[in-house]
């Protein structure tokens, strides 16, 4: 069993490290489009863009590569990290009842861990690869605007050139699912990290359960939890669906689908219960009160989970602005790094003031880019104080 804070950061080392692609590649596209240039001669330009587009592909390539080596790393020590914290978690209820769990892990279980390590770092290493296409496009398409701004006479080359720089900034990085869907690449990749632990933990959980001969299980609860996960966090349930007292547990949490527990982007996890032996940690009185969990903000009452959600956009507006710093730093745009400058402030000002009415925990780590050095915030500053 693994906490819904444990959960919660888990991934961070992973997606630090996928942050600092995403700002040396939004830095690269800026680059490569200025590099361009502009020419009058539509088949000399067109013929730079595929030269350009072409080198700042094998670039992304070789920086994916480079940190391939990185995240392998990083995500087996995040799964053998939560792989020691669930075994201990769920060990402490087995030895209190006079059972005798397995020290080590048993040869099934192991390579079922290796399997899922190797997974998972697989799915992340493709998802980051998938940004080598959608970067080239959005270069591409960005520098075929500018020409086609210019040739019209629309705009002049200046403005053009501003206006894709502010483009790509805006999107940075994104990775395309086979569905069509997209999302940005910190996002996929902290859903995929948290998603793949969280499920393979599970799996571990119920595999010493079965060792152990443990029917019921537990699941963790926590405040703003989705609506749908509300109705059966913290409670008891019945693995066989035989027992008179407990609900069956896949039929009542949706265990194994993707929008049960331990499914896409879930906090919640299980551990096995020992009735008599299990500590009551979440009585009804609890979860009723994180169930019914409320916020003010603005005078409003809203609820906890909504205003979690609105938190994360704030977030992801922060990362987004610093994105942009980057860029205009990279182009060296004065005045549009000032304006930056100026909305990064700003921003910051609302998510304090949010969390301040709130009483919600800000959580810096989820405003950070990595690869926005201290000089660029410092640059940030005097150009808002300017």
């Amino acid at each position: 069993m693994l906490t819904p804070d444990y959960l919660d950061h888990c991934t961070d080392d992973v997606v630090e490290l996928c942050s600092k692609l995403e700002n040396q590649i939004v830095r690269d596209v800026v680059r490569r489009l200025l590099k361009t240039g502009h020419m009058t001669d539509m088949a000399a330009y067109q013929a730079a863009i595929a030269q350009q587009s072409g080198l700042l592909y094998a670039d992304i390539i070789q920086r994916v590569s480079k940190l391939s080596g990185l995240s392998a790393r990083q995500i087996r020590a995040m799964f053998e990290d939560a792989e020691t914290a669930c075994i201990a978690a769920d060990n402490r209820i087995y030895i209190a009842a006079g059972l005798k769990p397995a020290v080590k892990l048993s040869p099934i279980i192991y390579r079922q861990l290796k399997a899922a390590i190797k997974k998972t770092s697989g799915h992340l290493q493709n998802l980051t690869m998938t940004t080598a296409s959608t970067s080239q496009s959005a270069y591409i398409q960005a520098a075929t605007m500018v020409e086609m701004q210019v040739s019209s006479g629309a705009f002049d080359y200046n403005t053009a050139i501003r206006m894709a720089v502010k483009q790509v900034a805006q999107t940075g990085c994104t990775v395309s699912y086979p569905s069509g869907h997209i999302d940005k690449i910190d996002v996929a990749i902290r859903r995929a990290g948290l998603t793949g632990v969280n499920q393979n933990m599970a799996e571990l959980t119920l595999s010493y359960a079965d060792e152990m001969g443990a029917d019921l299980v537990r699941t963790t609860a926590h405040s703003g939890a989705r609506p749908s996960h509300a109705v059966w966090q913290g409670r008891v349930f019945s693995r066989s669906g035989k027992s008179d007292k407990y609900p069956d547990f896949v039929e009542s949490t949706g265990y194994g689908t993707g929008p049960g527990l331990c499914g896409w982007n879930c906090r919640h996890s299980f551990g096995p219960y020992l009735p008599g032996i299990s500590p009551e940690i979440y009585l009804q009185k609890d979860l009723n009160r994180m169930n019914r969990a409320t916020v003010t903000y603005d005078g409003k009452k809203i609820k906890y989970y909504e205003a979690t959600q609105m938190q994360r956009g704030m977030e992801r507006k922060i990362r987004a602005i610093k994105r942009e710093l980057a860029a205009y730093d990279e182009a060296g745009f004065k005045d549009d790094f000032a304006a930056a400058s100026a909305k990064l402030k700003a921003q910051r000002g609302k998510l304090n003031d949010f969390c301040k009415q709130t009483k919600l925990l800000r959580q810096n780590e989820r405003e950070q880019v990595l690869g926005y050095s201290h000089s660029q915030a410092a640059k940030a500053v005097w150009a808002f104080r300017r």
